[in-house]
């Protein structure tokens, strides 16, 4: 079966031993509130993404990367099961199904949240239909969508593993709930679990290569 992974903003094409596509969404909600950890601010209220804006103004020059994070098995959804879990498991990003995509994001200095909210959505809407994947993991993973400073020339593996993402360079995080893609139908919700704007600290602990929980 071959499955093909749509969604408004990325798409993935996953392969598998038949003949046959199907249809998946990666979806961050259809209001964009999947897209709260493209809005973490820092401890002196300044979102994450302002601190990258060029000094002219304009859009920041960010990089989109999208993980299959490898679970060895089957946690909770939330973050801090997620966390628990890898602690005791060996949890690691699969090299060779990364996939970087240059995406320019916009300036959001001193909209409120709704609107920043908005801003983004709107931008990623270029992304539309870009190919993530040519072949989907045969385990549960989760899928993770990283905003990065960094360029995608650094990110990509090359065969020699995966690059870890800078912690100073992220501007934003979302991930998937453990899934077995080749095993569902319908949407795969990206979104990010916090209760507060000030998360910045957990922006670092999604991005993680082994979303270990550091202080």
């Amino acid at each position: 079966m071959r499955r093909r992974i749509l969604e408004g903003l990325l798409a993935c094409v996953l392969l598998t031993g038949c003949n046959e596509v199907r249809q998946v969404r990666l979806t961050f909600g259809a209001e964009g509130e999947g897209l709260d950890g493209f809005l973490c601010r820092e401890d002196d209220g300044a979102y994450l993404l302002s601190r990258a804006v060029p000094a002219g103004g304009g859009a920041v020059p960010a990089s989109l990367v999208i993980d299959f994070v490898r679970l060895g098995g089957l946690p909770g959804c939330r973050s801090g099961q997620l966390v628990s879990w890898c602690a005791d498991h060996d949890c690691a990003v699969i090299p060779e199904h990364r996939v970087c995509i240059p995406a320019p994001l916009p300036d959001i200095t001193g909209l409120p949240r709704a609107g920043a909210r908005e801003e983004l959505r709107e931008a990623l809407r270029s992304l539309a239909g870009t190919s993530i994947s040519s072949g989907a993991p045969e385990e549960f993973v989760i899928v993770r969508t990283t905003a990065t400073l960094q360029p995608c020339d650094e990110l990509e593996d090359r065969g020699g593993g995966v690059t870890a993402l800078r912690e100073e360079a992220l501007v934003g995080c979302a991930y998937s709930c453990p899934v077995e893609l080749n095993a569902i139908e319908g949407d795969v919700y990206l979104g990010f679990d916090t209760l507060t704007e000030q998360c910045a600290q957990g922006v670092r602990v999604c991005a993680s290569g082994d979303l270990h929980w550091r202080p």
